[in-house]
């Protein structure tokens, strides 16, 4: 009499899953007869003839059977709510599903989003994340926790503005983000509202367009430097041939000094061309890290055997010292030569005769101690650092450093090298062939390889310039790129 009835699969024993089976059959018989009904009377009424409702019909039958044969059964409405009479209990089974199961649920959702090959994340409408894969962590510098980033919220205020539309039920409005630090790089940001066991959240999905926003400033950068400092030789160049066209056509003794002067600029102009286009090609490529593996202290060494003769035709000494006989980094072979014979023609070109111009490489070395090396030397010295990143904490370092003994850069001018066409002393660089592109070119090297560029100068001692890069044991971990011009410390004495 008090016995518990319940008319579950198995009391009747009859299986679920074929009694969704028997329902699903049902409904396609019953759809195929309502589809061939109309085409009955499409066929009556003279809009389609005989092949054409045969076609129709064999082309619903197999897309039906592709349908059937691909899903399953839904048998949810017989095992989550058992039949029972009156005063009965369900089991507990019967209660489990995914709104009980939320941590599964975060963890699938997590697995879509790291799946996703762009930054992506899930945020609540102030902006705190639900989750994210690692791309948008290295974006909006989250930590890279994944789920459950309870603690974690955007800080970006144009993405917080349109996070608030949305939960005002308005559309956000088309949004491109720059996310600052060496190199920068551009997203177009869209902000989708979704659903997720029955709590709004916003899908944020951020396109890159670092690449086609950096070809387009190669570009006009490259137009407006090149018509700016082409100006002069160019002007000079026409001067010259209008006085040998004009007042010196019976000349022949000023022709030699004007041709002579003629020559220079045109040297000048190809220097120019050819560091214009050697950083364009270097700023378009700078959010590419390099993948291909180098010794560093091969690369100087044989650096500074080639600009030995340079050395000595001038009267000076250029000193090599290495600390470690290997220092394998990940870069580009041919960038890392132009950035050593840079640094090291530049001391030799400001450096007086009779002194010496000192190359030290080492390997090894943790941050601090690879910044110390590179310019905290001379303890008077004025520094500041033009390149800088974040590295692992754990990272190791190859450290390049350049100093020479000539009369030292003026603190003011240290925040400002690394721009183009900068000169401390316009006239002096001018004479000794400079571009003002020379450091310009380091620099955007360095932080392509995701390194640091530091330099150090006291007056009447001389300058040094020193770089350090992660070691290829320790690059599997991208460091998140920091400076920008802006952002340097005041040069100051250690």
């Amino acid at each position: 009499m008090g016995k518990e009835i319940t008319n579950s699969s198995e009391d009747t024993g009859e299986p679920t899953r074929f009694l969704a089976e028997r329902t699903r059959r049902r409904d396609f018989v019953v759809l195929g007869l309502i589809v061939l009904g109309i085409l009955g009377v499409l066929f009556i009424s003279g809009t389609l003839d005989v092949s054409e409702v045969f076609t129709a019909f064999l082309i619903f039958c197999f897309a039906g059977l592709a349908f059937y044969l691909s899903t399953e059964p839904d048998a949810r409405g017989y095992q989550g709510e058992p039949v029972k009479a009156a005063g009965t209990v369900a089991p507990d089974s019967a209660k489990s599903g995914p709104a009980t199961r939320p941590g599964a649920f975060r963890e699938e959702l997590l697995s879509v989003i790291s799946a996703y090959p762009e930054p992506a994340l899930l945020t609540g409408f102030d902006g705190r994340i639900v989750a994210s894969n690692e791309l948008a962590a290295d974006v909006f510098r989250l930590p890279r926790h994944g789920i459950g980033l309870g603690s974690s919220i955007i800080r970006r205020p144009d993405v917080l503005a349109e996070l608030e539309k949305i939960s005002k039920g308005l559309m956000p409005d088309p949004l491109e983000i720059e996310v600052t630090g060496t190199p920068d790089q551009y997203f177009r940001v869209s902000l989708q509202p979704l659903t997720l066991m029955g709590e709004t959240m916003v899908l944020i999905a951020l396109d890159e367009l670092t690449e086609l926003r950096r070809a387009e400033k190669a570009r006009a950068d490259f137009l407006a430097n090149a018509s700016h400092e082409l100006r002069t030789p160019l002007t000079s160049l026409a001067g010259f041939i209008e006085t040998m066209r004009g007042p010196a056509k019976d000349d022949p003794e000023s022709w030699d000094r004007f041709l002579e002067i003629m020559y220079g600029q045109t040297e000048r102009m190809r220097r120019l061309i050819h560091d214009l286009l050697s950083l364009s090609r270097i700023e378009l490529n700078e959010h590419l890290r390099p993948n291909q593996k180098v010794d560093l202290a091969l690369v100087v060494a044989e650096g500074v055997e080639a600009l030995v003769p340079v050395a000595r035709d001038k009267g000076l000494e250029l000193e090599l010292i290495q600390s470690a006989e290997t220092a394998p980094i990940y870069a580009v072979r041919d960038e890392m030569v132009q950035v050593i014979q840079n640094l090291i023609d530049n001391a030799l070109k400001y450096s007086p005769d009779g002194t010496a111009v000192r190359v030290e490489v080492s390997a090894g070395l943790d941050l601090e101690q690879a910044r110390t090396f590179a310019g905290r030397r001379w303890p008077n010295a004025a520094r500041i650092s033009i390149v800088q990143s974040r590295p692992d904490p754990k990272a190791r370092f190859a450290v390049f450093r350049v100093s020479d003994e000539g009369q030292g850069i003026d603190r003011e001018h240290l925040p400002r090298l690394g721009e183009r066409f900068y000169r401390v002393d316009e006239g002096r660089d001018r004479s000794v062939g400079g571009t003002g592109l020379g450091l310009a070119i380091v620099k955007h090297i360095v932080a392509r390889h995701r390194g640091g560029l530091m330099v150090e100068s006291e007056m009447g001692r001389g300058s040094a310039f020193g770089i350090w890069l992660p070691l290829t044991s320790q690059s599997s971990s991208v460091p998140e790129p920091v400076p920008r011009d802006e952002d340097k410390t005041l040069p100051s004495p250690d």
